[in-house]
């Protein structure tokens, strides 16, 4: 299993890169209790988004981690969150949500230590963060969860009809909703500009849309931001307290029958499609390539946004391509060993690891001179 984790988060195994270079898909895999089908898409100009699924039969793990400021925190996230998972996992005799819990918080202190000592040459770590959404299925239990506004969807069966609806399984923990801004104000009582309103959105002291991370340690410990080493990325910010929490939100959930499929994604990914589109699109099409083709159904509505054709977002270069939508990460796992549909083993766990590329545009000549290209077709 050590060796599945350690294979997960350093390495990713051929996929396919599509004809712009900037979108990756890689094959249906199975997993202990079913299938699963990744893709992603690049936007930025270093690759902010990673993905990555371990399968073996004592548990499934997928996570999805969407960076903030730079891609330090995520690709942290993809070497070091598993490991941990598995560590306090083994320690409780299985996967819980106290080994969950565990898992994230040595993940926020080791990474935290890692900008301590990157701080005299590297300040700008002090700024980066990263979304982290877990899930994880140990027999017939379901673990989701979520720092930040990832999110997992479960598609469920409607008893008795040939129908799917979609159930959110974790909170954005984003100050766009009124609850979260609330939650957030109630936790600085003496703090009127904890949460503005500020180019067009509500921000955490201005600057933040999410309001727990992995990582932005200037907006935790305010030892960093006073620090004159700061001065070279932004102000002094005024913390009392920490303004952001990297304390998990999780959902515990007995899988059942009419379970169908759960989808896992970054925002870039529920920007443009609603929790019911995407599982409409899964529901209603065939499971080989479905994460690929809720990208594309995404970037569809991305370009209708803007007015541009998808022909025309192929030739708009990363960085620029920003503008138009934001790096997408989607894992779609379905649940069959719950429904009495027949699935495939996993027989080898340590062949059964899965992660999308580090960047996709750098990653993808390699790729593409190893297999034939995959067209882009802009259908689904």
């Amino acid at each position: 299993m050590l060796r599945a984790v350690a294979r997960c988060c350093g390495h990713w195994p051929p996929g396919a890169a599509a004809a712009d270079g900037m979108l990756w898909q890689t094959e249906l895999r199975p997993h202990a209790a079913g299938e699963f089908s990744m893709a992603a898409a690049q936007a930025n100009l270093v690759m902010e988004d990673q993905a990555q699924v371990l399968a073996s039969p004592a548990a499934t793990l997928v996570g999805v981690y969407d960076g903030h400021g730079g891609p330090d925190a995520s690709r942290f996230l993809r070497s070091a969150l598993f490991p941990h998972v598995q560590r306090f996992a083994k320690e409780q005799g299985g996967v819980t949500a106290e080994a969950i819990r565990r898992a994230f918080g040595a993940a926020e202190e080791d990474f935290l230590h890692e900008v301590r000592q990157a701080w005299p040459k590297r300040p700008r770590m002090a700024a980066v963060g990263s979304c982290c959404l877990l899930g994880a299925i140990a027999g017939d239990t379901l673990y989701v969860a979520n720092l930040g506004d990832s999110r997992a969807v479960l598609g469920r069966r409607v008893v008795g009809g040939g129908v799917a609806v979609a159930e959110r399984l974790s909170t954005d923990h984003n100050v766009a909703s009124e609850e979260v801004r609330m939650e957030v104000s109630s936790q600085n009582p003496d703090d009127g500009q904890i949460v503005v309103h500020t180019r067009g959105a509500w921000r955490i002291k201005g600057i933040i849309q999410v309001s727990r991370s992995i990582g932005d340690v200037y907006l935790k410990k305010p030892e960093y931001s006073l620090d004159p080493l700061f001065r070279q990325i932004g102000p002094v910010i005024a913390l009392k307290r920490p303004a952001l929490s990297a304390e998990p939100q999780i959902h515990v959930r007995k899988l059942k029958p009419t379970d169908q499929f759960i989808i896992f994604a970054s925002d870039g990914l529920w920007e443009h499609l609603s929790d019911d589109a995407a599982v409409q699109i899964v529901f209603k099409n065939p499971r080989t390539g479905i994460a690929n083709r809720l990208v594309r159904s995404a970037l569809k509505e991305a370009t209708k946004k803007r007015e541009v054709s998808v022909h025309d977002l192929r030739t708009i270069e990363r960085g620029v391509r920003r503008h138009f939508h934001d790096d997408i990460s989607v894992v779609v796992v379905y649940l069959d060993r719950h429904r009495g549909r027949r699935q495939t083993k996993v027989v080898d766990s340590s062949s059964n690891c899965t992660s999308a590329p580090v960047d996709i545009y750098s990653s993808s000549s390699s790729v593409q001179s190893a297999q034939p290209r995959q067209a882009y077709r802009d259908s689904g």
